[in-house]
């Protein structure tokens, strides 16, 4: 039984992979996806059973946990939360060397905008399972540009924010979808993933 266990786990793996990976996503593992309000969480205390919480990560990023209360996790991976947790309670004296084990269980929607000449405008939610999204499966989930596009000109603003979700800056960078389709995947240096919470507008070509 275990055996099949574990096999259905590789397939299923596998077959997500196909899915997202091939769709041009970025997998949340891949990606490095960082944890962010309105997560569910699940995490523990390796051989502490009254150490384990099952929440969901409140506005400002953080959750309630046993001995610490409020510890702010937004912005940080995984295994970042992780190492997080487990140094305070090393801090703190509560435990000398524990083993901390988190996991998300379900996550937030993550939206992306894109408006202009596409077929289909408005908000995108990305799957569970992608941190990003390629620009050209972006304009596949709406419904594809319509004839009067300016394939050279898409623009895509996207904000930067700090771990405590202050603006930072806000910067627009600007797609030429034919060369990415040829194989140039680079923008200012840069593989070229839509993150959520990007606002794409495709321009009409001027006659």
């Amino acid at each position: 039984m275990i055996y099949k266990f574990f096999i259905y786990l590789i397939l299923h793996q596998s077959l997500i992979h196909c899915l997202f990976s091939q769709s041009h996503y970025i997998l949340e593992h891949e990606g490095g996806y960082q944890i962010a309000s309105g997560d569910s969480i699940d995490l523990t205390v390796l051989n502490e059973d009254e150490c384990r919480v099952s929440t969901k990560v409140d506005p400002d990023g953080s959750i309630r946990l046993v001995y610490l209360g409020m510890v702010k996790l937004s912005g940080l991976t995984i295994q970042q939360a992780e190492q997080k947790v487990s140094s305070l309670y090393i801090e703190r004296k509560i435990f000398r060397k524990p083993t901390i084990i988190a996991k998300i269980t379900s996550y937030t929607p993550r939206f992306v905008y894109i408006s202009g000449s596409v077929n289909k405008q408005g908000p995108f939610v990305l799957p569970a399972e992608a941190a990003a999204v390629s620009i050209t499966e972006l304009i596949n989930m709406s419904g594809g540009l319509n004839p009067v596009a300016n394939k050279s000109k898409i623009s895509v603003t996207r904000s930067f924010r700090d771990n405590d979700g202050k603006l930072l800056k806000t910067k627009v960078f600007v797609i030429n979808l034919d060369a990415l389709n040829a194989g140039n995947t680079e923008v200012e240096g840069q593989k070229w993933w839509v993150y959520p919470g990007d606002q794409i507008n495709v321009p009409e070509r001027l006659f």
